[in-house]
């Protein structure tokens, strides 16, 4: 699916997500990934010590709600082809990560038409693959 997701979002999930980490708060040492809205609201959030774990435990939690499918995914790690796979599973239409991704993960996501961001911080995200021109010239996302 097309994102329809504002970059402003990915800054305000970036910012919130921390709220939803209580274990990586405790230890300075737990990966997350979360299901974001299209406001950047962290929708649920699942933690563990191995990053792919995390993920696992999302994708498994989002089939087991009834609820409508998330604007995208974020992970606290880098982004690996197992990732991107499991982002296509969840049925989202963005993966965002806070570290780079393999080159694996993006032939993967080109090839599905993912839309892949990595190195997301605060101020600045880097677009790895953008199949439906969203973040083309600095846009804002959706319309």
């Amino acid at each position: 699916p097309r994102p329809d997701v504002p970059v402003t979002a990915i800054f305000a999930a970036l910012a919130g997500l921390r709220a939803h980490q209580p274990l990586n708060a405790a230890t300075g040492a737990i990966h997350a990934a979360a299901a974001c809205d299209r406001s950047g609201g962290v929708l649920a959030a699942y933690e563990d010590v191995g990053r792919h774990n995390a993920l696992d435990k999302l994708v498994g939690g989002l089939a087991m709600r009834s609820t409508e499918r998330p604007a995208f995914i974020l992970v606290t790690s880098r982004i690996s082809f197992e990732m991107v796979d499991k982002a296509l599973v969840a049925g989202v239409a963005m993966l965002v990560g806070i570290s780079a991704p393999t080159s694996l993960a993006i032939d993967h996501a080109r090839a599905h038409g993912l839309t892949l961001l990595a190195l997301a911080r605060s101020d600045a995200i880097l677009v790895v693959n953008d199949p439906f021109g969203v973040f083309e010239n600095g846009s804002e996302g959706g319309t």
